[in-house]
Formats: structure tokens, C-alpha cells, sequence
């Protein structure tokens, strides 16, 4: 048996490293489930790791402390290594301890490892073998295209407002909001009864308005349109940067703790400054549940930006295009049509 994935064995960008090959299929371990991969959604994290980008590798260097056995290791051990995280797909087959799920489920998921650390597995292949944990049952209303986008979601946005405590009462400000991650989160933060405030691009001022959020624009003055949108006993309580850059410092000038401001972005100004990097590091299995009842009863709407073929060529404009930012929602790769 054989598999078609996407590789790399060396960081740098997409246009110089990734490659199509077909390898063996992987053995089966007894807690994992095989699957054939329908769909695979796209997340920025999965370029940042095969550039090998700077604030992943100080993540990288301070995880390894903790872990003894990462001390040794090569760098030939890391290569080759799978592209992707996010899949949706049906089980081909199960471990003699899997409990949970049966053969001919249709399930999403993600490919989950310690922060830092990296796996060599990837999503971006026609047969996969993860733990029932990283995967979860796929709504019956909704694509396997759709179900492609939401393991990191799910993860990300639930950990990430677990990390801050979201309540129904705050006012949340959301950089990047009309993201693949950030859309999720206004909707998400919408859905629990908080007052959002999404900044993104002028141009997406509507869009922002439909996932139920209040447009910020970054081509102006970011804070004092915040001030706008507020009465006078109203201030903002809650912040998560999807983006990084400066957008922390602008939750401090807010007024707020370290402790009510959230970044997916890991930088020494965060650990200093006590913000939280967070995600799915403070995530919990419940929130696939989560997401996918929020997608399922439509109070969440996923909106797939553009969906991609499963060849060299379209992997690497896929990843170039959402590099570029400005993306408005997910991007997708097909490898099996439903």
C-alpha cells in the first residue's frame, strides 16, 4: 500500500522546499485510526513551521529544555517532514484499543503535538493515521471542504477564550478578524453574548458587520475608533491578537492585564509583559465538540475562501496566497471529492 503526500526536508519558503512524493503507508499503531483524507484546511502556522520562522524556533529551543530526550537529536532527524494540520475524512481502520470510533465514520480533526516541538506527520496526504483524540464525528450538514477548517479552529479559539475566561458580558477586540482564525472567533465571541470589535482591512468593514462584529479598520486610527464604537460606561475587557506585531502593546494601552489579553503569537515582549500565549496549548477535546454544534446550528458560519486542487502547483499557491494575508476566511485543498 501507498500513499501521495506533500514534504519537505529543509526549512525555507514554499516555492523551494515542498515536494510531491509517494511512500509507503504508514503502520498502524493500536490507539490510532487510519484515514483516507478528503479535504485538508490551511492554516498560517503550517508555513510559519516550514520557514522555520524565528519566534517558533525560540518556542522551539525553550520547550526542548523541558524534554531531556529532544536534546541529542540531529537535524536529520527532523526531515522529511508532512505539510498540514487540518483534515477531514472517513476511517479506513482502527487500532485494536480504539473505542470510540468505527470503521466508515466520517470524522475532521487535527494534527495535534506539544507547542514547539513540531511532528513530522502532515495532513497533506490521501491516507493518514492519527489518535482518536485528534479527531472528532463530522456534523451531517456540513462538507467535508467545510469540515476540513475547523481542527485548528476549534482548538485555537476554544483554548484561547478558555485561557482569558470570555464571558457573556465582555467586550472583546479581535486583530486579523476576518482571518481564517479570527472570522471563527468573532462568531465564536458573538455566539457567547459578548460585544466584539473586529480590526482587519477597510475593504472588510462588511464583512466584519455579517459575522455579527463591530468593523475596526487598521488603515486608521485603531484606539480612538475603538473609543467611538463605546459609551461612556462601557470599556473594552477582553483582547486576542491573531496577528502579532504591535497588537499586544495596543491591549495594554487599552487598560488591560496581562491576564485578559491573549496572543496566538509567541515573542519575549508577551512572556515579559505577562500577556498569554495561547491556543491550543490551553485547549480541551470538548472544543470540537464545541465548534462543530456552533457550525452544525449555523450560529457559526465558515466561510471558505477558495478551494485547491491536490497538486504541487496549487499547494504552493495556496500557501503563497494565504502568506500574503488578506484572505477572507479558510483556504482548502480537495484530494477526494465527496
Amino acid at each position: 500500500m501507498s500513499r501521495k503526500e506533500i514534504i519537505y526536508n529543509k526549512f525555507g519558503k514554499v516555492d523551494d522546499i515542498l515536494e510531491f512524493v509517494t511512500t509507503d503507508s504508514k503502520k498502524l499503531n493500536n490507539d490510532e485510526v487510519r484515514i483516507k483524507v478528503y479535504s485538508v484546511g490551511l492554516n498560517p502556522v503550517d508555513y510559519k513551521i516550514f520557514e522555520g520562522v524565528k519566534q517558533l524556533r525560540i518556542l522551539s529551543f525553550f520547550m526542548k529544555l523541558k524534554r531531556p530526550s529532544e536534546w541529542f537529536k540531529s537535524k536529520k532527524a527532523l526531515f522529511p517532514r508532512g505539510v498540514g494540520r487540518d483534515f477531514s475524512g472517513i476511517i479506513l481502520e482502527i487500532g485494536s484499543n480504539v473505542s470510540n470510533f468505527s470503521v466508515g465514520d466520517k470524522v475532521f480533526g487535527t494534527i495535534i503535538n506539544p507547542p514547539g516541538l513540531g511532528t513530522k506527520k502532515g495532513a497533506l496526504t490521501t491516507e493518514l493515521c492519527v489518535k482518536e483524540s485528534e479527531i472528532y464525528i463530522k456534523p451531517d450538514n456540513i462538507s467535508f471542504n467545510m469540515a476540513s477548517t475547523m481542527g485548528v479552529a476549534s482548538l485555537t479559539v476554544g483554548g484561547a477564550f478558555r485561557k482569558v475566561n470570555l464571558r457573556s458580558d465582555d467586550i472583546v477586540v479581535i486583530s486579523a478578524a476576518s482571518g481564517g482564525i479570527g472570522s471563527i472567533a468573532v462568531q465564536y465571541a458573538v455566539a457567547k453574548g459578548a460585544k466584539v470589535l473586529g480590526i482587519a482591512s477597510e475593504t472588510s468593514s462588511e464583512y466584519i458587520k455579517s459575522l455579527g462584529g463591530i468593523p475596526i479598520s487598521y488603515n486608521r486610527d485603531i484606539k480612538s475608533q475603538i473609543y467611538e464604537y463605546l459609551n461612556e460606561k462601557e470599556k473594552v475587557t477582553k483582547f486576542l491578537d491573531c496577528y502579532g506585531g504591535e497588537y499586544v502593546k495596543l491591549g495594554f494601552n487599552l487598560g488591560l492585564k496581562g491576564s485578559d489579553i491573549g496572543t496566538l503569537v509567541p515573542s519575549p515582549y508577551v512572556m515579559i509583559r505577562g500577556a498569554n500565549f495561547t491556543g491550543p496549548r490551553h485547549s480541551r477535546y470538548s472544543d470540537f465538540i464545541e465548534l462543530a454544534k456552533l457550525v452544525s446550528n449555523n450560529q457559526v458560519k465558515i466561510n471558505v475562501d477558495n478551494i485547491y486542487n491536490f497538486s504541487l502547483a496549487d499547494v504552493k499557491k495556496a500557501y503563497n496566497k494565504l502568506e500574503q494575508g488578506h484572505t477572507k476566511g479558510k483556504l482548502v485543498v480537495e484530494i477526494n471529492k465527496e
